[in-house]
């Protein structure tokens, strides 16, 4: 990787462990003297998403009178302000669905995170966690997606393509990984063995395998994810749900004959609602970066647009920015995470080390991250708002950058974005989705942004819209 750094694309990333270790460090953020907001959950429990505790269930269901909280200020007294979606509401289209990818380290700072976005958004927001199942242990995965209490959606990714490094550039599934899941050691995979992999951890959305899509083959490497696709369908339980797992090269979306015999492909196969779609990206994209290659972007808008006119559940992992563009075309939902290799499924590039990493700052009028200079001179304006999430106050405070508040800033925007493509207004999702793009537009033309802060992307976006 070129920048290894924790909150970039840091080449932790690249092994196939998540360690299994305690807490690291808090993040010592001022104390919230706000009153806690709460969401009820579907069984009747109460989770806290403010104040302390932020993204537990800390608190029995108390059907019988109104939920109140008793914090360590006794002033505060907590409401209930949002009720949490269930599974099947927050796959049924009707709202974005923001899937959070774990991250390499400091994963224990996400359900606050997604606390915080349930209580930016009132809901609006439907939240997803996902976890890769082959990078940790059956208890690792287990209790860091229970943590998980504001996720209505909870995946644990087989990773299916770790065993097609032909086709999806990448490390092969290592030893310890094949310790912890065999269900990897074995080509073809058993089915059986990675539905079951998955419903020890606790997942309620599973996933087929995931093989990687051979575009040198495309019709035979089409057949034989689907045909395990079907597999999984059948050995469904009672409750369960699927998702059409597919990982692919980007020249599939990119090349007009292979994108239209993917698309053909999911027309045909109609068992499938749940389409659970990673693209892999070229490696020359630096951390945060959105890719402005059009052909690709094209093939992506097709995708969202088909999967909106046949009424499927389009999920984008690893996608950031680029995924929530595509909640404008249809796509139902996008994965983002803390560091830059949750934003972006990309080629590995190889070498790195040794480079000093690069400290940015999401600007979310730009929809872009700026580098922490340019941040200073755009804050330092007039008529410039300042940040009111949780992270920015402690973030500008603080006489260091401090990278993981700069991360978590720009994941909590990911969720109140995908807030604002939920809007009902004038011209649905699509019309939401355009007018910040060309808000952004203009706010990047007013500024004298150049080289990693310029966000080049916009301007193809505003042709793609």
């Amino acid at each position: 990787m070129s920048t290894p750094h924790d909150w970039d694309d840091e080449a932790g990333f690249e092994d196939d462990v998540l360690p299994d270790a305690p807490a690291d460090e808090a993040l010592d953020l001022p104390e919230d003297d706000q009153p806690q907001q709460l969401a009820l959950t579907p069984d009747g429990s109460v989770l806290t998403l403010t104040g302390p505790g932020a993204g537990t269930v800390t608190r029995p269901p108390q059907p019988t009178r109104p939920v109140t909280t008793t914090p360590a200020n006794p002033q505060q007294q907590g409401t209930v302000q949002t009720r949490l979606a269930t599974r099947d509401e927050a796959l049924d289209g009707q709202a974005p669905l923001l899937l959070v990818h774990r991250a390499y380290q400091k994963a224990q700072l996400l359900p606050r995170v997604l606390g915080s976005i349930l209580a930016a958004t009132g809901g609006q927001t439907r939240l997803g966690a996902v976890t890769p199942l082959p990078r940790s242990t059956k208890d690792s995965n287990t209790t860091w997606l229970a943590s998980c209490a504001a996720a209505s959606v909870r995946i644990a990714d087989p990773m299916g393509f770790k065993l097609d490094p032909r086709i999806i550039p990448g490390e092969a599934p290592s030893p310890r990984s094949l310790g912890w899941w065999p269900y990897l050691a074995s080509d073809p995979l058993n089915v059986a063995d990675v539905l079951d992999a998955q419903r020890q951890v606790g997942a309620n959305l599973l996933l087929s395998p995931g093989r990687g899509i051979d575009p040198g083959d495309p019709q035979t490497s089409l057949d034989r994810a689907f045909a395990e696709a079907d597999q999984a369908l059948s050995r469904l339980q009672s409750g369960e749900r699927l998702g059409l797992n597919i990982t692919l090269p980007r020249a599939w979306l990119s090349t007009p004959v292979l994108r239209d015999r993917l698309l053909d492909q999911l027309l045909d196969q109609e068992q499938f609602d749940i389409w659970y779609l990673r693209v892999q990206w070229p490696s020359t994209l630096r951390s945060t970066e959105q890719p402005v290659e059009e052909a690709m972007l094209q093939g992506y808008k097709r995708l969202a647009q088909l999967a909106a006119d046949e009424e499927r559940t389009l999920l984008l992992p690893q996608t950031g920015l680029t995924g929530w563009l595509q909640l404008g075309f249809g796509a139902a939902g996008f994965g983002s995470g803390l560091p830059g290799s949750d934003q972006a499924f990309k080629e590995p590039m190889g070498g790195g080390g040794g480079a000093t990493p690069i400290e940015r700052y999401f600007e979310p009028t730009l929809l872009h991250s700026v580098e922490r200079t340019v941040h200073d001179v755009l804050r330092a304006g007039a008529g410039y708002v300042p940040c009111a999430c949780p992270y920015c106050p402690a973030l500008h405070a603080a006489p260091d950058w401090r990278p993981e508040l700069a991360a978590l800033h720009h994941l909590h925007w990911m969720g109140r974005l995908a807030a604002d493509a939920s809007s009902t207004g004038r011209g649905g999702p699509g019309g939401a989705v355009r007018r910040t793009v060309r808000s952004a537009i203009s706010a990047a033309a007013s500024q004298p942004l150049a080289g990693l802060s310029q966000p080049r992307h916009l301007a193809v976006w505003d042709r793609l819209l």
